[in-house]
């Protein structure tokens, strides 16, 4: 069984057409987990998650969701205890996702911050969202620097979906980053001795032109399962 951890803060869902946009989208990502992983696939939110929740022996992976809320919204330690105990203890595969890759990065004792402000001369190719941030939004390019199951079958630079303004800015020791682009040295990392990683992307967004995002999640439920 794989759980996929939604880490939206609540007042978030407070808004119904959110609510039910993000109802969908959530369903839409567990099914096609559900698919490449051959197993069931539950969503668990955070504040429902328990510590021995991962340990559990029908339980062989995690993978968190993103979010829209900010972090200066939750109390990260508070909030997400349960979360860093288990990702602590466990060797079975975790993937953090966009805000899920910042919230292992910031649990571990990483920073996450903004990508920078964009200069006066720079047009906002997203402006309802973060106005007057630099974004990364849409297919881009992602070179990876190690060699990493992660990225078993690709031999040149990624093209995965981007949708955000935050990122890590520091990682700790436990963490090394594996992937980068131009505007964000941190696309993916790994824990340097556990099948734990984050990737700052979208892979559960893909398209037919678009496939790398769906084979890099194949090799992630591919890992060997602890």
């Amino acid at each position: 069984m794989i759980i996929f951890l939604d880490i939206e803060h609540p007042k978030a869902l407070e808004d119904p057409s959110y609510r039910t946009e993000r109802a969908q989208t959530m369903e839409q990502r567990r099914s096609l987990f559900e698919e490449l992983a051959g197993e069931t696939c539950v969503i668990r939110h955070y504040s429902a998650f328990h510590e021995d929740d991962l340990s559990r022996p029908e339980v062989n992976a995690l993978v968190t969701s993103g979010n829209r809320s900010l972090w200066d919204e939750y109390d990260l330690e508070s909030d997400f205890a349960c979360f860093k105990q288990a990702i602590l203890e466990t060797r079975k595969p975790v993937l953090g996702i966009c805000g899920g890759h910042q919230l292992i990065g910031m649990l571990l004792g990483g920073e996450a911050s903004p990508l920078r402000k964009l200069e006066p001369h720079e047009t906002d190719i997203h402006p309802e969202y973060a106005p007057g941030f630099l974004k990364e939004w849409g297919y881009s390019e992602v070179g990876f620097t190690a060699e990493d199951r992660l990225f078993a079958g690709f031999t040149r630079p990624l093209v995965v979906q981007q949708r955000h303004f935050w990122h890590l800015s520091g990682l700790p020791a436990s963490l090394v980053s594996i992937a980068q682009n131009q505007n964000c040295p941190v696309q993916a990392l790994r824990h340097r001795e556990r099948p734990l990683y984050g990737v700052q992307f979208h892979p559960e967004f893909h398209d037919p032109e678009h496939l790398d995002g769906r084979r890099l999640l194949q090799n992630f439920f591919s890992l060997p399962r602890s």
